[in-house]
């Protein structure tokens, strides 16, 4: 399988706190996109599904996405990626507790293939790497199993374009939440599906099957392959409901202080507890743009 040069570890540790969210919302009609208007709000805001890792060939911008960041003015993502201390505090927080290794954690064989892949794809091992967190190194490993050269981030392109307009940035939660997270499942359950991501040959299966619904726009369709995932089944309320209820209130405040465009992992979206259901029980109205 072809690998892929990323420009640098820290852009590949920026990428994983953000790569479990690829799933989109149960809902009645194909779109990323949602107006939010109603409640009193003197100007529309706009709620866009991305998806955190993508081939450049397959990023999908169009014009009415455009217009409708065009059309705002604030840019919200989970984290605010415009933090000049963003950076340092994903590396401090990436590495297990004591500098342990996770290299006693697997197996023989999963040990020898984590470590032959990590040793081609970043030029050290697992001697050197396995002091990440098994989600940090999740992530690493999906990005240089990607089919491609070069990637794209809808987070990048959204931090762009708040500079280029010269508008504010801001994050729904901080970077010490999201790690926290992961530190809350079993690292057992992290390691098993990191090893399986270089042992077995699924993995890139469903990625690529997610990604097709994506670009298709097909809400349904996502939420229904990623439902087939057993870490989602047992800790879906911690990945994703739970703070879905913890954003509402700190987007409420966001779209009656100014428009906002709020640009969230495609899972968040997602069936009754998700962004757009919450948000129209709190008496918004929420329409698909087409």
């Amino acid at each position: 399988m072809k690998t892929v040069h990323s420009k640098s570890l820290i852009a590949s540790i920026l990428l994983v706190f953000l790569f479990f969210n690829v799933i989109a919302n149960e809902g009645d009609e194909k779109s990323l996109l949602w107006k939010i208007s109603g409640k009193g709000l003197e100007k529309e805001s706009y709620l866009f599904g991305t998806i955190h890792i993508i081939c450049q060939d397959q990023f999908f911008m169009d014009e009415r996405i455009e217009n409708a960041l065009e059309s705002t003015r604030k840019i919200a993502l989970e984290l605010n990626m415009t933090d000049p201390n963003i950076m340092a505090e994903m590396q401090q927080l990436s590495v297990n507790k004591d500098f342990k290794n996770i290299k006693g954690d697997l197996t023989t064989e999963q040990a020898a293939a984590m470590d032959e892949f990590l040793t081609k794809s970043y030029g050290v091992g697992l001697d050197q790497l396995g002091i990440l967190k098994p989600f940090v190194l999740s992530s690493m490993v999906m990005l240089k199993m990607l089919p491609c050269e070069q990637q794209s981030s809808y987070e990048m392109f959204f931090v762009e374009k708040a500079k280029d307009r010269q508008i504010e940035m801001v994050g729904l939660e901080t970077v010490a939440f999201q790690v926290g997270i992961f530190d809350e499942i079993p690292q057992r359950i992290q390691i098993e599906d990191l090893a399986k991501l270089v042992t077995e040959d699924d993995g890139m299966e469903e990625f690529e099957s997610l990604v097709a619904a994506y670009l298709e726009e097909d809400i349904e369709g996502l939420y229904r392959l990623i439902t087939d995932n057993d870490m989602f089944k047992e800790y879906g309320d911690l990945l994703l409901a739970d703070r879905n209820a913890n954003w509402i209130p700190v987007i409420e405040e966001l779209i009656h202080q100014q428009s906002t465009f709020i640009a969230v992992g495609s899972g968040h979206l997602a069936s009754e507890t998700g962004v757009i259901a919450l948000l129209r029980k709190a008496g918004y109205t929420v329409e698909a743009v087409k």
